[in-house]
């Protein structure tokens, strides 16, 4: 035995020995955390992106470079590259969204130049391919009119015109590189400028003098030898049709030139003024000069009531025709313009491609014979309004649904015969299916072109109201345009979307109406469409003559499972669409809101007998007699309250305080001894009663608030500690209920005030939307997605943010944790994101969320897990063996046993 432990003890020594020396790897191991990520071909499964640039102000064609690309500048302040065939974003740079962001020339040579912002400006260098920053430098111009500044690049030096109207125009050049200046700023003598002329660079050209002698003046802003060109205006145009405005040429052209009036060009060609031989065929047209194989050509485009889009090109010289060049297929682009024109020429013939703007926002890449090598929607970067819309069932579903429903099947099968009959019809319809799909010859794929209800409901159509007016409709499984229209008239900066007839009353289509104002005039302006097919339905397009204050659903659908449209208009009139539903309107309240002076009316909508009137009913201006403003109003979305209440440590239960008729009004109001403060309330709109009340001094709102069941969230900034705070609140009716249980709840026989519980949070980051997750009947937990300025969208758990924690977890630290795994972008960086729109799955476990800005993100979430799915990755063949192996197993044994039963029973 003495032997035995000599012989382990240097090798147990030797191990101690071993692990002390392997400690600091285990420390170091152990400050490691564990990675949260998702697996690689799970990357788009369940979501996807869609990347836009905004409406483009200038583009050139990448010629310098080896992969051919457009570099394009944005009116969203975006810097980007197209890829030439398909249209996809290269690279791409977002700029400051404010004036300092503007991006006011975009020069394409060996290098990307830009000059951006507004005094002072900054002036980069970008690489073609990579978009990699290159050079940088600032400039300040001390003068009061730099809006008026012309920028170009000529001979590697950046060029700054800036007139002085009626005195000079100073001229200024500089190093593009460097930013050193060649000299002192040149002072050009021109009394004749004024604030209606163009520029064409390098010629500064103005109309001047009495009407009777007006006189067309140019002068080239670069020349050592300053030259003023002057000549008549009648020698362009009649006596009769003098036109004192001038519009610059559209692209980018290789001479200098301008149009007068409405149709005649002119160009500057070796110091002199010259009339081109053709005319614009249209008084819109879109023109600009460009190389042709026999000289210049000036290639126009407009919009035929006929053809729709018009393309033709002539030469400027002898004004003949190029027949190369033309459009031979129906395009539809409203208000086309020219971009820019790439030609390359052989043997005398020309082939273009032309790249054009429209007014509905939509980028056009065309051949010269009109056909559109690809297309990109980018009114998409400016959506104000989202609605996801439920597709209706298959025409098999449809069949059964009219089968078995009560009213139907009454009037189609009036004996047991024929309802035999057709269940035997049906029956075999269902085998031919199942047949079908046994041979993979289904006849309803699950791709997304089969617009119909999947058995989760998960599939829909998403609606999306643009700031141009373009409405689209958009499946969102794979994001592809479903219908897409423009309504030029209608401004889509104030639209709302109302789903008045959902696609689940067969054979009644779906109805969905968009409320805005007529551009123009803000009058009232209804568009009634099918949300499936994006066709015209109802009412079409409504032209109202008044300025609408509030538009409301009827709560109560009639015959036809239509729910009808009520429209207040300024003078306090009802409308009610259709108008056969006047009389079914009883016991409806509204609302209007002043957001410039915080001033709130109540109405009480009620039908006389022959129309429907609206009765003031309260009226309250919440900013007291020193005014506010509105930042910030949300109402409750519509849904299902199923837990009433909250169960406490000492098994009560405490009430929540449900009232679907509140609204959290988010105000911002100046006080004397506090400078600006915010003022938050829980406005029941239709007492007119304050349920809830929070002041915030030395504060400023952002315009973020949400507000769901009893749950009230918003963000401010903190001026006293110069942060970020995000604050909740919490109504409680008590241990007691107001209202018996299913009683339903009326505003106007509430007396009591709720208890209310308030908290507020350091947000450590810059939000710029706030949504709460909706499920089809609210059994599962509520989040908060919040989405930043860094371009991540999270999802937070309500248990981080309630306001009540007597008898919940422990008190929240001061700062709210923003943990990365709780990103539902994961690497996918969203630009300039403007709202979240949350709606309901047929999942109970499931929402769907769609994210708006300069990109379009779309996924769907679960707050409490997927509890009622099974996961992806389950393995249906090991439960089939083990469920196999069970009932193999129960029925051995009940063998054995019998048989051992029988042997005990004859011993």
């Amino acid at each position: 035995m003495g032997v035995l432990s000599s012989n382990l003890k240097p090798s147990f020594l030797g191990l101690l020995k071993i692990l002390n020396n392997m400690n600091w790897f285990i420390v170091f191991f152990s400050l490691i955390n564990i990675s949260v990520c998702i697996y690689e071909d799970q990357i788009g499964k369940f979501d996807w992106r869609q990347t836009y640039v905004g409406r483009i102000k200038f583009a050139q064609f990448d010629t310098f470079s080896t992969a051919k690309k457009i570099i394009v500048a944005t009116e969203e302040n975006v810097l980007a590259a197209l890829n030439l065939k398909t249209g996809q974003v290269v690279w791409r740079h977002v700029f400051e969204s404010a004036s300092s962001g503007n991006i006011q020339l975009l020069h394409v040579g060996e290098k990307v130049t830009t000059v951006t912002g507004s005094n002072p400006y900054l002036v980069r260098g970008w690489d073609s391919n990579t978009g990699v920053l290159i050079w940088e430098w600032s400039l300040t111009v001390q003068n009061d009119l730099v809006e008026y500044s012309q920028w170009w690049v000529q001979n590697n030096m950046l060029v700054h015109v800036l007139p002085v109207f009626g005195s000079h125009v100073e001229v200024t050049m500089y190093n593009l590189v460097t930013g050193t200046n060649r000299g002192a700023t040149s002072k050009l003598s021109a009394v004749w400028t004024n604030e209606k002329c163009v520029f064409a660079a390098p010629y500064y050209t103005c109309i001047s003098g009495p009407t009777e002698s007006q006189l067309l003046l140019s002068v080239d802003v670069t020349s050592n030898a300053v030259q003023i060109l002057n000549k008549p205006l009648t020698d362009f145009v009649k006596n009769n049709q003098i036109a004192n405005e001038l519009r610059a040429l559209d692209g980018n052209n290789v001479l200098p030139g301008f149009i007068i009036g409405n149709d005649k060009v002119v160009f500057i060609k070796d110091n002199h003024f010259e009339l081109s031989k053709v005319h614009l065929s249209d008084k819109s047209a879109s023109a600009t000069i460009v190389d042709g194989a026999n000289g210049h050509i000036l290639v126009q485009t407009w919009t035929d009531e006929v053809k729709g889009l018009a393309l033709s090109a002539h030469s400027i010289t002898t004004g003949k025709e190029i027949q190369d060049i033309y459009c031979s297929e129906t395009v539809n682009i409203p208000e086309p313009k020219l971009l820019a024109v790439m030609c390359t020429h052989s043997r005398e013939q020309s082939a273009c491609r032309i790249l054009t703007n429209a007014a509905d926002d939509a980028l056009h890449l065309m051949q010269q014979g009109g056909r559109a090598l690809w297309v990109r929607e980018e009114a998409l970067a400016r959506a104000r309004a989202v609605r996801f819309v439920e597709l209706p069932v298959s025409e098999h579903d449809a069949a059964l649904e009219s089968e078995f429903g009560s009213h139907e099947a009454a009037k189609v099968y009036s004996s047991v015969w024929s309802a035999f009959s057709r269940r035997l019809i049906t029956q075999y319809q269902q085998l031919q299916n199942l047949i079908k799909s046994f041979r993979g010859e289904s006849a309803e794929q699950n791709s997304s072109s089969s617009l119909v209800r999947d058995y989760f409901n998960l599939h829909r159509i998403i609606v999306i109201v643009t700031e141009c007016g373009k409405i689209f409709g958009m499946d969102n499984l794979s994001g592809a345009l479903v219908w897409a229209r423009h309504e030029a008239r209608l401004e889509g900066g104030a639209a709302q979307l109302l789903a008045r007839r959902s696609a689940r009353t067969p054979p009644h289509r779906a109805l969905l109406s968009v409320v805005g104002r007529q551009r123009g005039t803000g009058f009232g302006y209804i568009i009634s469409l099918n949300p499936i097919t994006g066709d015209l339905v109802d009412e079409g397009r409504l032209v109202l003559d008044k300025r609408l204050l509030q538009c409301m659903l009827l709560h109560t659908a009639d015959a036809e499972k239509l729910h009808a449209l009520i429209l207040l208009d300024e003078e306090e009139n009802v409308l009610v669409l259709p108008h056969t539903a006047a009389s079914l309107v009883q016991d409806v309240y509204m609302f209007v809101a002043d957001r410039e002076t915080a001033k709130f009316q109540g109405y009480a909508i009620k039908y006389d007998g022959q129309r429907a009137v609206a009765l003031r009913t309260w009226a309250m201006a919440a900013g007291g007699a020193g005014g506010a403003r509105v930042v910030a109003l949300a109402t409750a979305a519509p849904e299902h309250v199923r837990s009433p209440g909250r169960a406490l440590l000492d098994r009560s239960v405490l009430y929540k305080h449900s009232n679907p008729n509140l609204a959290l009004v988010l105000l911002e109001r100046t006080d004397p001894a506090h400078r600006e403060e915010v003022l938050v309330l829980a406005l029941d709109v239709v007492s007119g009663a304050v349920q809830a009340a929070a002041q915030h001094k030395r504060a400023r709102a952002l315009p973020l608030a949400a507000f769901a069941d009893n749950c009230f969230v918003y963000a401010y900034r903190n001026e006293k500690h110069r942060r970020l705070e995000l604050a909740t609140m919490e109504l409680y009716e008590g241990k007691e209920r107001w209202l018996e249980p299913g009683a339903p709840f009326s505003s106007l026989l509430t007396e009591q005030d709720p208890i209310v519980d308030r908290q507020a949070f350091i947000l450590p980051a810059v939000p710029v939307a706030l949504a709460f997750t909706i499920t089809e009947r609210s059994l599962t937990d509520r989040h908060v997605l919040l989405a930043l300025s860094a371009g991540g969208v999270l999802q937070l758990p309500w248990a981080w943010l309630e306001a009540r924690r007597d008898d919940g977890p422990p008190a929240p630290a001061p700062e709210l944790p923003l943990p990365p795994e709780r990103r539902l972008n994961y690497n996918r960086t969203l630009a300039r994101v403007r709202a979240l729109a949350a709606a309901p799955a047929g999942l109970e476990s499931t929402s769907l969320v769609l994210v708006t800005g300069l990109d379009l993100f779309y996924t769907r979430v679960a707050p409490s897990k997927t509890f009622d799915l099974l996961k992806d990755d389950f393995d249906y063949y090991l439960i089939t063996i083990v469920l196999g192996a069970l009932i193999a197993a129960t029925y051995s044994t009940k063998y054995f046993a019998s048989r051992k039963m029988l042997k005990m029973a004859w011993k």
